[in-house]
């Protein structure tokens, strides 16, 4: 099954928490001294759309000066096992650039500011950087932070720093990023606690079977049903909803009938470790303490707060052990 036939594979659906934090990306950016760069950290749990964030950004962002085709806001991924090294290189190689194993890191650094300056680079998003606090990393945090800093100071322009929660670590510890950077944006999944959470995450899942139905597909089961269980079993995460419903479209290409089996089946295929997903897809309803207990472990994963708002909620943080 190509894009083509299927355009969910392709479409980004909007949501309040996408529109909300690239809304307010865009303004830190706007907001900004002309004259200097800035560092924001986007953070939020994996699989929850910082992403999304950025490339939204992308797509809005100008052209940079060069003789190929390319914007002026560059994303690159930072390693495993960061080195300041692999800092440079991953920016270079998000610009198009090759580089080689023989170059050193004065080098690097070196052509990695020039191609800011020759290309009028304005912002430069390094996703994964969290792995600059992991274990077995070859830098020290007070390292990456100089860095960064240094990134910054020598070429004016602004850095998109996303990642996992723990990159705040970084931050946190160091005075003089501590001093520079801007507050950080913190993107979490849709939390079953508040009203305007649900209302968003359905409306979001609307969207989805909206865009299936125009490719033929029928989704068997009762609307505010399935929306309950597809919550349980993402935590809230609207590109896990994006991610199930596509395994369900695959498998289901021929009859193109979704029904409580199929998204079992593909929940059971997604499953790694921790809640067993495929259990919000049983013949049983989830109960409303399942459902906050699934976005009370993605919380806890990442290392965030779970705010317990209800009796339900108080009850999932119990059954998870992650009483604040």
């Amino acid at each position: 099954m190509s894009k083509a036939t299927l355009p969910l594979f392709n479409q980004r659906i909007m949501h309040e928490a996408l529109n909300t934090t690239s809304q307010t990306l865009e303004e830190a950016l706007a907001e900004k001294d002309p004259e200097a760069g800035c560092i924001i950290p986007l953070l939020g749990p994996t699989r929850v759309g910082k992403s999304a964030v950025v490339k939204r950004l992308m797509e809005k962002s100008g052209h940079a000066c060069s003789l190929f085709p390319m914007k002026n806001i560059v994303c690159a991924s930072l390693p495993p096992q960061v080195s300041g090294r692999e800092i440079y290189t991953s920016g270079l190689k998000g610009m198009g650039f090759r580089t080689r194993d023989a170059d050193r890191t004065k080098v690097l650094r070196d052509r990695f500011y020039r191609a800011i300056s020759e290309r009028d680079i304005k912002v430069i998003a390094f996703d994964e950087a969290n792995h600059l606090i992991e274990r077995g990393v070859n830098l020290s945090p007070r390292a990456a932070a100089d860095h960064l800093k240094a990134i910054v100071d020598e070429t004016g322009v602004s850095l998109i720093l996303s990642g996992l929660p723990r990159f705040q670590q970084i931050i946190d510890g160091n005075e003089q990023l501590r001093d520079r950077a801007n507050g950080t944006i913190l993107l979490k999944p849709y939390d079953w606690q508040k009203d305007e959470d649900r209302d968003a995450f359905t409306g979001a899942v609307d969207a989805a079977i909206g865009s299936l139905e125009k490719s033929g597909f029928i989704v068997t089961q009762d609307f505010e049903d399935i929306v309950r269980r597809i919550y349980g079993a993402t935590g809230g995460r609207v590109p896990m909803m994006l991610r199930l419903f596509k395994s369900c479209a695959v498998s289901e290409r021929v009859s193109k009938k979704l029904s409580l089996a199929t998204f079992a089946r593909a929940a059971s295929k997604m499953q790694q470790s921790g809640i067993p997903i495929s259990s919000f897809f049983n013949d049983e309803e989830p109960d409303e303490v399942e459902l906050h207990r699934s976005f009370a472990s993605v919380m806890s994963e990442a290392g965030l707060d779970f705010p317990i708002q209800s009796i339900a909620g108080l009850e999932a943080s119990w059954a998870e052990g992650a009483l604040i």
